[in-house]
């Protein structure tokens, strides 16, 4: 153990009194790891037991109305993937990686859109499409069933943690949009050179090497376990500023990332635009996806399947890709770069857009759902018969000061896209020309959120 005596600045959360203590003491993070376990367990236990939201609040509740907002989005929007650190797969995969037969991951596992498209697959579309079927308590229990069995099957059978950096479908998330957090796991650098037993390398279970982080601009598949900080204090967790990463040069070249952003600004951010946001306005009748989901309805219907859903989706993607394809594909051309190059140089603007916006929701939501949904769980578990009522309403104005989150997405997201075209030396009018046209989706984001801004309403 390499436990070196330093000062640690006051940018070191490490050095944070209850924060710090927390993440370099191995107890207190083995007890809030057994507690998300616990929560885990307890939530699939209750979903197979209790089938029906009728009978059971806790299982979708604590699925849905804590796991996904804050658990995810919120910790990644901030301490980037910190949730990495205390996730049930990989806490028990540890230990059950150290035990298996440690064989090398099949080649044809090595591929990280096997996750993402599970994610897609699995989750999001069902969600549009078969509203009322995914989140009751028994599919809920049993889709973090059977992902729990399958991650902790891996992590047993394979080396090196490779579930983490190459199946899961939240891992490809996680590591995309980590970078728009504020804080980067660093090392000392003065004492690194001189080190010589690599104690953080040899306590990482993903056989990373923390010393190389800063260098690279990149954390790669990093979970902030922290175990590397609990073998040697020149680790360090630093506050930067905001999606830092981002407009820095990186020599860590991740091309799926860019895809992933752009993938989910369509299936969430977009989709629900359309879905849920135009979808609940008193214009929602005379909206293309509605009434093409009504024709389809008619035509072919089918138990349980929303069609509006589907036609939302279909055309949120479409959308999306052509905005994005078209505008990048003019601003390489004009640049007189191949469209592969430039869609990676520029395209991590995309991950603030979806990121930052998604915050406007999980902020309104709190008050109208979630706290509620999360306070009637806890009276279920302890059988009080009390119920909660939610804090706010659709009435309540102060409910839509979180919609300025969408419109701090767009400036945040505008930035990086002005500083990544200076990293490529684009300079002048030509990148203030770049930057309008290479913002196509940007500015269509901007106009739905503004646009769904003048629309009362509807009943």
């Amino acid at each position: 153990m390499n436990m070196l005596e330093k000062t640690r600045s006051k940018l070191d959360i490490l050095g944070w009194p209850l924060i710090g203590l927390l993440f370099t003491n191995s107890k207190w993070m083995m007890a809030l790891r057994l507690f998300v376990l616990g929560l885990l367990v307890s939530a699939v236990y209750f979903g197979l037991v209790y089938p029906t939201e009728e009978v059971n609040p806790y299982t979708g509740a604590l699925f849905w109305s804590l796991f996904w907002p804050f658990f995810l989005i919120l910790t990644m929007a901030t301490l980037g993937t910190v949730f990495c650190g205390i996730c049930p797969h990989s806490f028990v995969g540890k230990y059950l990686n150290r035990v298996g037969p440690k064989k090398p991951l099949p080649a044809w596992l090595k591929n990280r859109w096997i996750g993402f498209a599970l994610l897609l697959l699995v989750y999001w579309v069902p969600i549009y499409i078969f509203p009322d079927v995914l989140k009751t308590p028994w599919v809920s229990a049993l889709f973090f069933l059977v992902l729990t069995l399958v991650a902790w099957t891996m992590f047993y059978l394979y080396r090196n943690m490779a579930y983490c950096s190459s199946v899961c479908p939240i891992g490809s998330v996680t590591s995309a949009f980590s970078k728009v957090g504020f804080v980067q796991l660093k090392t000392d650098q003065d004492h690194c050179q001189s080190c010589r037993s690599f104690d953080c390398t040899k306590a990482c279970e993903w056989n990373l090497r923390p010393y190389f982080f800063e260098k690279k601009n990149s954390m790669g598949d990093c979970t902030l376990c922290m175990d590397c900080s609990q073998a040697c204090n020149a680790v360090e967790l630093k506050v930067t500023k905001p999606s830092v990463q981002l407009w820095k040069p990186s020599s860590a070249k991740e091309p799926m990332n860019v895809w992933v952003y752009v993938w989910l600004l369509a299936v969430i951010s977009i989709t629900m635009r359309f879905h849920h946001s135009l979808g609940h306005s008193s214009i929602k009748e005379s909206l293309p996806w509605v009434q093409a989901g009504r024709w389809m309805d008619s035509v072919l219907p089918i138990p349980m399947l929303d069609w509006i859903g589907v036609m939302a989706l279909s055309m949120a993607v479409i959308s999306t890709f052509a905005i994005v394809w078209v505008s990048f594909a003019i601003s390489a051309k004009l640049l007189k770069m191949p469209f592969k190059d430039y869609f990676q140089s520029v395209g991590q603007f995309m991950a603030p857009l979806m990121l930052i916006g998604a915050l406007s929701h999980i902020g309104s939501f709190f008050f109208l759902h979630y706290a509620s949904d999360l306070m009637n769980a806890w009276y279920w578990l302890v059988g009080s018969m009390a119920t909660a009522k939610p804090l706010a309403t659709f009435r309540d104005g102060w409910v839509h000061l979180f919609g300025l989150f969408s419109y701090v997405a767009v400036i945040w997201a505008s930035i990086v896209l002005y500083k990544r075209l200076g990293l490529m030396k684009v300079t002048g009018v030509q990148r203030n020309l770049i930057w309008l046209l290479s913002g196509a989706i940007i500015w269509f984001y901007l106009f739905l959120v503004v646009f769904r801004a003048t629309i009362p309403h509807g009943h």
